[in-house]
């Protein structure tokens, strides 16, 4: 059978056009990298508007305040001013218990090594004694002046403070802004795709602020059942704990979506084994049932706005999240990607194509 040689013709412009285009992705991706902190107080200035928007449109219709201006300031003073109340009264003692507990570690790997249980036996029974004493001094002098790092110079403190204020300056402005440009873009657009633009829109505010608001919800309420099991439980065994700090964790790390409560979890129970084996045995099965209980009761009901996307492409979303930007990429990909998909929805639904779980079958 005869061969038949196929020849493929590239034309200087298709040479032209990528060159240029891996051109254009090089510098683009330079100027995102040199552009990256801008980005994050971006981004984050946009997820606080988002979820102050609610409140500000709550006390525009109970103050009965016509002004947005005036409604947004009335709305941001008292939403700062708790928030800074709040941190002034937590992060304190929850930086100095943590310094405690960091500084504590030997002492409470010692006091581990000589309690008469089955895990102290086991550690000695397979030489773990000096790998723990030597891991405990390293954690300490790693992070035994934790807390005070951010005040070690005072470029880091200016920076700081002036992040922190060109945040509050943005979400000002876009609370204030915001409905203006929304509504101004509405206008630009024929009446045939300005009801269509709303509607996804709409939903596009519905998903990042409710996904926004759960979560913070959901770790404010883990952080604070966290904090009440450990003093219970520590009280009623007589063992010490920090349970400001511990529950702090818990609390943090509960911002992160599907990853943040498990890892809590792991360090919570580790650190009450080393002060108790039964403390970390009572905390595994508090943690198993919490989590059991949030998973199916008000969880979905915090989070049944945010009702855009498949626990499959939650994960995903979170996993690239977590690969470009740690934890606040993991934020930022659920909502990031619960838009895209309100978009794509859209374009197939204007083509005809159902995108209903039913097409998947």
């Amino acid at each position: 059978m005869e061969s038949r040689k196929t020849t493929v013709n590239i034309s200087n412009r298709t040479i032209v056009r990528t060159i240029l285009w891996v051109l254009a992705a090089v510098l683009a991706y330079r100027f995102i990298g040199q552009v990256s902190h801008v980005l994050t107080l971006i981004f984050a200035a946009i997820f606080l508007a988002l979820a102050l928007n609610p409140v500000v449109g709550w006390i525009r219709r109970r103050l009965h305040i016509d002004s947005r201006v005036r409604a947004t300031a009335v709305a941001y003073l008292l939403v700062v001013a708790f928030l800074i109340g709040f941190f002034a009264l937590v992060i304190p003692p929850l930086v100095y218990q943590t310094r405690d507990f960091i500084k504590d570690a030997p002492a409470t790997v010692e006091n581990f090594q000589k309690q008469d249980s089955s895990l102290a036996t086991a550690a000695k029974r397979y030489n773990l004694d000096d790998k723990l004493n030597q891991a405990a001094k390293d954690f300490t002098s790693n992070y035994g002046n934790f807390g005070a790092t951010i005040f070690d110079t005072g470029k880091r403190v200016v920076e700081a403070i002036a992040s922190f204020f060109v945040v509050l300056v943005l979400t000002f402005m876009m609370l204030v802004e915001g409905p203006m440009w929304v509504r101004l873009y509405l206008k630009s657009l024929p009446d045939r795709q300005r009801d269509r633009q709303g509607r996804i829109l709409n939903r596009m505010y519905k998903a990042v602020s409710g996904f926004v608001n759960g979560q913070v919800i959901l770790a404010v309420v883990a952080g604070v059942f966290a904090f009440l099991s450990l003093g219970i439980a520590s009280q009623v065994m007589d063992v010490s704990v920090n349970a400001v700090a511990l529950a702090g964790i818990v609390a943090v790390f509960g911002i992160i979506p599907l990853f943040g409560n498990p890892i809590a979890a792991v360090v919570v129970v580790l650190v009450s084994l080393l002060s108790s084996v039964a403390l970390g045995i009572v905390m595994a099965i508090y943690f198993i049932i919490y989590f059991f209980i949030e998973n199916h009761t008000f969880q979905p009901y915090i989070q049944s706005r945010l009702t855009e996307l498949s626990p499959l492409l939650v994960f995903i979303a979170a996993l690239i999240g977590i690969g470009f930007g740690g934890i606040l990429g993991a934020i930022i990909a659920i909502p990031a990607a619960a838009t895209i998909k309100i978009i794509l929805e859209d374009q197939f639904s204007a083509r005809g194509i159902k995108t209903t779980p039913s097409t998947l079958s």
